[in-house]
């Protein structure tokens, strides 16, 4: 029977959807699933990682990302030293909207681990030794934040975490072959969704020009990746960010955060939230407040 790992029984701090662990194997380690995403850092070692169907050499210096709902595991495990951040996928703890508009971060947290689903010679992100040693650093202060749990560690984790993910995304390798140039060229297009997503007139047309493909490229890689157009992407990334807003500020209109989310005209806005959502965007915002009181 497969052993699906959940996050909360990793949690030291409840409250907080993050865990730190370092680990060593060698030999072999069962293939798993778990309910929360895996950032993955080899310090040392190397092993054959089975995600799968699929199998890969994974060695010194790589880092990649694992999805929770996928089973993965390793074989021939040689003093394999990694250290795993367990998140939540869906909302990881130390995301920020800066951080999201990184191409970079598009490709190793969002685009690598769904293509490493499909085929095993996806390129894993590698280190240079100097490089390596920097995030070796900020690993240990990382864990030590976390376990220790001193006075004020929350902000000062949440800012180790922001500093890892980006000194990571600021080496994703632009590799000069066809896999990976599509991972780049779909990098770029999330980005630049991120980035203009509030504004009305964005079209699909705009988000390929600017990611330096065609239209129909960029509908392949979105139907490849994500079973879905670049359009109702767009739709879907709208409604998500108005969910947010209409439960962390109270303040906000819906006419207001119907033009901030994208939505030129607040009643297509609920038109289509309703659709989505199946609750007006009022309803949503009344029915979120009484579940979180």
């Amino acid at each position: 029977m497969m052993t699906t790992y959940r996050l909360s029984s990793h949690l030291l701090h409840p409250h907080i959807p993050f865990c730190i662990q370092p680990a060593i194997h060698d030999g072999a380690f069962h293939l798993h699933r778990h309910d929360f995403s895996e950032l993955m850092i080899v310090l040392s070692g190397q092993a054959e990682h089975i995600v799968g169907n699929q199998r890969s050499t994974i060695k010194t210096g790589d880092v990649f990302v694992m999805n929770g709902t996928v089973e993965h595991g390793f074989s021939h495990a040689n003093g394999l030293v990694i250290y795993n951040l367990m998140f939540d996928g869906q909302k990881p703890y130390f995301e920020t909207s800066g951080i999201r508009v990184l191409p970079g971060y598009q490709a190793l947290f969002n685009i690598d681990p769904l293509a490493r689903e499909q085929e095993s010679e996806v390129p894993y992100l590698n280190l240079q030794t100097n490089v390596l040693a920097k995030v070796e650093l900020l690993l240990r202060e990382i864990e030590e934040e976390y376990t220790d749990a001193a006075l004020g560690f929350e902000p000062v984790l949440m800012a180790l975490l922001q500093h890892l993910a980006v000194l990571l995304v600021r080496n994703y390798p632009e590799q000069a072959n066809p896999k990976q140039k599509n991972t780049l060229a779909l990098a770029r297009a999330l980005s630049y969704m991120e980035k203009n997503y509030s504004e009305s007139d964005l079209r699909a047309t705009d988000i390929a020009t600017n990611s330096f493909l065609s239209t129909r490229q960029l509908e392949r890689l979105f139907h490849q990746f994500f079973q879905t157009t670049p359009s109702q992407y767009l739709s879907d990334k709208r409604i998500s960010r108005a969910k947010e807003l209409l439960v962390s500020d109270i303040n906000l209109s819906i006419n207001q955060i119907a033009h901030g989310c994208g939505f030129s005209d607040s009643n297509y806005f609920s038109r289509v939230f309703r659709k989505q959502v199946n609750v007006s965007p009022r309803d949503y915002r009344k029915q979120e407040f009484v579940n979180n009181r």
